[in-house]
């Protein structure tokens, strides 16, 4: 009894020991669990802290970029605010009215394309109507003329509202080439500005050199003059010292052997004139010789100086074909594009005309239309026949509609006044 007690301790021990030990292993692995998540928000941690370290720097160098540029608004006691700011070039405002045309330009072209869609599309409607007109005639031909003095008043009515549509849409028209010569005379004087601006910046460099040069040439003389007056100015010294010391040589000589001293004076005048002339012939070349040195280094420094003022001037003129040409093809590509954008509005230009065109030629086709039926309507004892007959002969073909665009190109009408104003 008291062995089988043990063993039912035994085994109740070991199974809360197997389950300390499950709950061990379970805390152990949410421990694991938890340092990984834990490392891995340190790693998320320290990238975004190096992101946020980038932004700043980021942010600073923007900063002091902006600041560079920048308006500096100054306040004075007693005067309006004066704002400091950093000019553009006018070459630079032009690029910038240049890039304006162009997106004026686009947005003209998009519309214009709308526009011509639209306008085909209404011409489409127009020539499906004109059909069905026609067909509609041919049916009222066969009526009674109560029934057709319906018809008549309805189509009166349709041709009224159709008016005023093609009113608006020539005004829309009008209004949008109107726009288009505006950014085209805008576009010509920009470029007439650009190029007057660019000859008168040749012609001033031009100038410039031709006045640079000029004056090299001129200190050139001037620094030749002034070393050629300082030889002769040297050589006039030299000569009045040889001279000055030849007469003083001679009169000492002289002097020598007239009197007739004792000899102490003798020996004292004898030694004096020889001793006189000595260190003057002695100083006379140590002093030509440095002058002359100082002359050649002068020289020497100026020939310096010249073969760097014309490095200068070779680098200086290298940069300036250098700019020239660059300019050049700047503005070539300005008149390449100012040609393209001209042959764009021409064909735009063109393809509205057609439109309007054919438009026109379908106002004159309905009007003529509204006659017959005007006619018809004032003539209902008219044999059936001799309508259908008329008819035929004024009516459009399907080959006559579709191959009539390219001859009303040149033959392009304003729309008439009385309709606009309606």
């Amino acid at each position: 009894m008291t062995s089988g007690i043990r063993n039912m301790t035994g085994i109740s021990n070991t199974m809360d020991v197997d389950l300390d030990n499950d709950t061990l292993k379970s805390k152990i692995r949410s421990c694991h669990t938890l340092t990984t998540f834990y490392h891995e928000t340190r790693l998320e941690i320290d990238t975004l802290s190096k992101k946020i370290k980038k932004r700043d720097n980021l942010i600073a160098d923007l900063k002091a970029r902006l600041g560079k540029y920048e308006n500096t608004c100054i306040n004075v006691e007693g005067c309006d605010p004066v704002v400091i700011a950093p000019a553009e070039s006018l070459l630079e405002s032009l690029c910038k009215e240049i890039c304006k045309l162009k997106q004026k330009l686009k947005d003209t072209e998009m519309n214009a394309v709308q526009q011509a869609e639209l306008s085909q599309q209404e011409i489409q409607r127009l020539q499906q109507l004109l059909r069905e007109m026609e067909r509609e005639l041919e049916s009222v031909t066969r009526q009674p003329d109560h029934e057709k003095d319906q018809d008549i008043q309805r189509l009166r009515s349709a041709l009224a509202e159709r008016d005023r549509a093609q009113a608006t849409r020539a005004v829309l028209c009008t209004s949008l080439a109107g726009e288009a010569d505006q950014l085209r005379g805008q576009l010509g004087a920009t470029v007439r500005v650009c190029q007057e601006l660019l000859g008168r910046l040749e012609r001033e460099k031009k100038g410039g050199e031709r006045v640079t040069e000029e004056v090299k040439m001129q200190q050139k003389a001037k620094e030749v003059e002034g070393l050629n007056s300082k030889w002769q100015k040297y050589d006039s010294s030299r000569e009045q010292y040889v001279r000055y010391l030849c007469q003083k040589l001679n009169e000492s000589s002289a002097l020598a052997v007239s009197s007739s001293p004792d000899p102490g004076v003798g020996h004292r005048l004898g030694h004096g004139p020889t001793q006189e002339p000595g260190p003057g012939l002695g100083l006379f070349p140590g002093l030509a010789s440095a002058k002359a040195g100082l002359l050649q280094q002068e020289i020497a420094r100026l020939n310096g100086l010249l073969e760097e003022k014309l490095g200068d001037c070779g680098r200086l003129g290298r940069e300036l074909d250098e700019s020239r040409r660059r300019y050049k093809d700047r503005i070539q590509m300005l008149e390449q594009q100012v040609l393209i954008y001209t042959d764009d509005f021409k064909s735009e230009r063109a393809d509205r005309e057609r439109a309007q065109g054919r438009i026109q030629d379908l106002q004159e086709e309905v009007s003529r239309l509204q006659e017959q039926l005007h006619t018809q309507a004032q003539s209902p004892t008219r044999d059936a026949n001799s309508t259908c007959r008329v008819h035929k002969g004024h009516r459009i073909s399907p080959r006559m509609s579709t191959d009539s665009a390219e001859s009303l190109l040149r033959n392009r009408a304003n729309p008439p006044v009385t309709k606009i104003k309606n």
